[in-house]
């Protein structure tokens, strides 16, 4: 039978069966820091050894591996990295890797990069079939097998993801590593791009193959979805009956967005995704009550953005992060430039690993009138417009305080621009306490700003 014509499945069970946890994931704190000192210990030597940009870095600090006997010694001794440091030291050496790589070029297996909202990417790698003894284990996947990502495993497992499911894939820059993940899990990739004319083929497929998982929807992609609903009449409720799981990255996702994609009948089966420090990607679990920080691979810490004092215990501040299994290109307290809320208490699912939510971005925030303001606080100001429903919008940003608070931002159609701006200057007021002042722009426009799956949120002007 022709899957087109096959008849539509029923929605997919909210639980598709018992839930399966590594022992790792569950283990008490107090083993699990210590699962984590001997994995540190062990990369710190490691890394020492093989990374120019560590190793300088230490140098220029007067630090050694051997002065760290403890994840405390770490702490209280170990120099920062940063991406702004990677960059330096890749354009004055001269090497695309900016110092991180840990094993001889040839033996590399893929190169991605980040997408370069923040400055120009930044590349990591990683090779297939090597293993230095301490690969996670992951559900679905022999043991004993080096995994990219080991967290994805994990968390696409209890998101109800099984072999023989299809995946629309749309990553970009990432698409080759994500597609041994999924290739290593069984599941069969549907590969298509962020471009608006392949959400056309989105639906074409997702009606043919009756897809598990879209990994990743964004703000561009669901508004070019929301268009064709509005001019060609697609029941997107049907399109996205067989999904278990709509993974949502690229930036945070409006209120505006989540209550389109639950109208479509997928509430409970969306689930943030975000960057976890540049060493993986962090997801929801079916609590969806935070990312979930896989601390068997990654020692996290908060850092206060302006001082570079530790923040004790959980709070907010900014994610930093020091690979603990990584052989390639590990990254060691590299300070993401994320602003998170973290916290340690055990999830409802069974993990005792850290959480996080993502605020912003360190470099994102303005100050004006002594008030801070994030994109996250004007972003529902922004949506709450129809004409600017889609939530494209910049905030610029010449210094952390302004004068005032400036932002561009994207409209569709033809509409009257005097009563858009008029609408948007009070909902942003109502929202933030400040008169903005607004530029108003196509979105078509917009879209053009960086990378097809989002836009920095912030600009110079």
């Amino acid at each position: 039978m022709d899957p087109s014509t096959s008849q539509t499945p029923s929605p997919p069970t909210a639980v598709v069966e018992p839930r399966f946890l590594d022992a790792v994931e569950t283990l008490p704190r107090p083993q699990l820091r210590a699962l984590q000192e001997q994995r540190l210990l062990r990369m710190l030597r490691y890394a020492y050894e093989r990374s120019a940009l560590l190793r300088n870095n230490w140098q220029a600090a007067g630090v050694r591996p051997d002065d760290i006997r403890s994840i405390d010694d770490f702490k209280r001794l170990a120099p920062f990295t940063d991406k702004d440091q990677i960059r330096a030291f890749r354009d004055e050496h001269d090497d695309p890797f900016g110092g991180l790589l840990c094993i001889p070029p040839e033996e590399i297996s893929f190169i991605a990069s980040s997408s370069g909202t923040t400055g120009d990417p930044t590349l990591f790698t990683w090779r297939w079939g090597s293993s230095d003894g301490m690969d996670p284990q992951c559900p679905g996947i022999e043991a004993g097998t080096s995994n990219f990502w080991p967290n994805t495993p994990r968390d696409l497992w209890q998101m109800g993801v099984r072999a023989g499911d299809y995946v629309v894939l749309l990553a970009n820059r990432i698409r080759g590593p994500v597609f041994r993940v999924l290739e290593r899990l069984g599941t069969i990739p549907i590969l298509l791009s962020y471009h608006p004319d392949d959400t056309h083929a989105f639906v074409e497929m997702s009606r043919r193959y009756r897809p598990a998982v879209l990994f990743t929807a964004s703000n561009p992609f669901i508004y070019q979805l929301e268009l064709l609903e509005r001019d060609h009449g697609v029941d997107m409720r049907e399109v996205f009956t067989s999904y278990k799981a709509v993974m949502f990255a690229g930036e945070p996702m409006g209120p505006r967005n989540r209550r389109l994609l639950e109208g479509w009948g997928l509430i409970g089966r969306i689930y943030n995704q975000t960057a976890f420090g540049d060493i993986a990607v962090a997801h929801e679990c079916r609590e969806h009550e935070g990312m979930h920080a896989h601390e068997d691979f990654a020692l996290v810490e908060l850092v206060d953005p302006q001082t570079g004092a530790l923040i004790e215990g959980d709070g907010v501040g900014e994610l930093c992060v020091t690979s603990l299994i990584n052989d390639v290109d590990p990254l060691i307290r590299y300070r993401s430039g994320d602003m998170i809320r973290l916290t340690t208490e055990p999830c409802a699912c069974g993990r005792s690993s850290a959480r996080f939510w993502t605020v912003g971005r360190s470099g994102d925030e303005v100050v004006v009138d002594g008030r801070t303001v994030l994109p996250m606080d004007v972003w529902a100001a922004v949506e709450n417009v129809d004409d600017t429903s889609a939530g494209l919008f910049q905030v610029i940003r010449t210094g952390r305080h302004m004068p005032a608070l400036r932002m561009r931002v994207g409209y569709g159609g033809t509409p009257d621009l005097a009563a858009v701006q008029a609408q948007l200057v009070e909902s942003v007021q109502r929202a933030v306490g400040l008169i903005a002042e607004i530029e108003l722009v196509p979105y078509s426009e917009l879209l053009k700003i960086g990378p097809r799956n989002k836009i920095p949120r912030t600009a110079k002007q």
